[in-house]
């Protein structure tokens, strides 16, 4: 990544707006043909907004740090981490996890996700969660490839039948020592 052209900072509530539009348009860009119309068409950056505020501000209850890249000023990709929520990946070691990682297509192959899982693991580490986990659609196959490439290893899988849809994910998981 190109330091110069891309920066990574941790977010602040004055994000949020920003936040809800790269979330809307990475949805897009990534999950047509992976998620239903109805699961793309209720995520809007409207709603989305509202919800970034909440999380930003601490409302929700859930303790997630949210980093953002940025290329000159703008918001091109962002990216959550925190401790673990799912009780099973909890009791196995794993401590913490990544709950979003998101890139725009314009900003996609010039290492962001790479710099944010990075970012987002040293923050876990530092806070002593030393097991990380991720769910990512299973036909996503760019973002396979590269948790695989981090080192991440398949430990999960679930089908989630919502009111918009069903929706295939598989886990990855890292475990450190």
């Amino acid at each position: 990544m190109n330091q110069t052209e891309y920066s990574i900072r941790r977010a602040t509530l004055a994000d949020a707006a920003a936040l809800a539009e790269v979330h809307e348009a990475t949805w897009r860009e990534t999950y047509i043909g992976l998620m239903s119309e109805q699961m793309l068409d209720a995520l809007t950056a409207d709603a989305r907004a509202e919800a970034w505020g909440r999380i930003l501000s601490g409302e929700t209850g859930y303790l997630a740090t949210t980093y953002v890249a940025e290329r000159a000023g703008e918001l091109v990709a962002f990216a959550s981490c925190g401790e673990q929520r799912n009780q099973h990946f909890a009791a196995v070691g794993y401590a913490g996890e990544f709950a979003a990682v998101y890139v725009l297509k314009t900003a996609q192959r010039r290492g962001l996700g790479m710099g944010l899982m990075t970012t987002m693991m040293r923050d876990l580490e530092e806070r002593g969660l030393t097991g990380f986990t991720l769910w990512v659609p299973r036909d996503n196959f760019p973002a396979r490839s590269l948790y695989e490439q981090l080192g991440g290893v398949l430990i999960g899988q679930r089908k989630d039948d919502g009111r918009h849809g069903t929706l295939a994910e598989v886990a990855y998981g890292w475990l450190r020592k």
